[in-house]
């Protein structure tokens, strides 16, 4: 199955895949990298609006739960990622060059709050359900699953490049220093536990996580697979291939809505599906030479050669 548009929606959250080209593993044992991805994701968070509430940078592959308020998915995205493949050979010297990102960025509605939760833990356990570590504590990455019960807003420098090379032109001398910015990466509460205080939600969330941990763990023993571990992961090298990774081409395919509950998927899907085929019959019109055409809410015109400006 083809990929299919991407609707924007300030009504659902959305869950988002990146992997890198190939699924190597340019993410591993690369602190400042890391700490530059963290830092971009918090920026960009930061200026579109996004709800952010959890973020996993593994291996090959970023990952995150999020909502889009004002209904700029694209957007952040974009950014995210371009500033993503420009850090990578800033901070990676084996890195030979190429494409980065294997491909467009995967996104899948959440319809309701108990959906959110799931794929939080989802995102949050992924070390462990992919037999990395027994623990998350074990785990030598960042995990954000303190900082998100916690609230704890993180602090991380970035560099303002668009602003440090237009001075860099008229004075090639211009120290990057004075172009670093502190951005501060948070996580908002999962939906449904507004009212508790901070020392009740964590207390319930490092419950329910010990309780999905343990069934993670239990599962795979039952399988007869062990953990790699924090030794063995620390010697992984940048770049290498996984031994095993998920993997899609072009047709394989891809979920609109992820959903525990049946009724929600289906009332996602019958939104996002109307959506869907007005976007098609407003794109057909739009092609055709009808500059007035209405779009419906949450998708973008297409890019036509030929077709009337589109302004903004």
């Amino acid at each position: 199955m083809a990929y299919h548009p991407r609707i924007e929606s300030s009504q659902y959250a959305s869950f988002l895949t990146t992997r890198s080209r190939n699924s190597r593993l340019w993410f591993v044992n690369n602190s400042p990298l890391e700490k530059s991805i963290l830092g971009y994701a918090a920026k960009y968070a930061d200026r579109y609006g996004v709800k952010l509430y959890a973020l996993a940078v593994e291996g090959n592959h970023i990952q995150a739960p999020a909502a889009f308020p004002l209904e700029n998915r694209a957007h952040f995205m974009r950014d995210l990622n371009s500033s993503v493949a420009r850090a990578v050979p800033r901070h990676t010297p084996e890195y030979d060059g190429g494409r980065f990102w294997a491909r467009r960025y995967s996104s899948e509605f959440l319809p309701g709050a108990e959906d959110v939760e799931e794929y939080f833990f989802y995102t949050v356990l992924q070390p462990i359900k992919d037999g990395l570590v027994e623990r998350l504590s074990d785990y030598p990455g960042y995990n954000c699953f303190n900082d998100a019960v916690k609230g704890i807003e993180r602090p991380f420098k970035v560099v303002n490049w668009a602003e440090y090379y237009a001075a860099k032109r008229s004075n090639p001398r211009v120290p990057m220093k004075d172009y670093v910015e502190t951005v501060f990466l948070k996580y908002e509460r999962l939906p449904g536990y507004e009212h508790l205080s901070q020392a009740q939600y964590e207390k319930i969330m490092r419950d329910k996580l010990e309780q999905r941990r343990l069934a993670i763990v239990a599962e795979r023993m039952n399988r007869g697979l062990c953990f790699v571990g924090t030794t063995a992961l620390r010697k992984v090298k940048r770049g290498s291939l996984p031994k095993q990774s998920k993997t899609s081409d072009r047709m394989s395919h891809r979920p609109r809505v992820l959903s525990i509950c049946n009724h929600r998927r289906a009332a996602c899907r019958a939104w996002y599906f109307q959506i869907y085929y007005d976007f098609k019959d407003a794109s057909c019109a739009y092609r055709s030479g009808d500059a007035e055409v209405i779009f419906p809410p949450g998708t973008y015109k297409p890019y036509c050669t030929g077709a009337p400006p589109i302004q903004g």
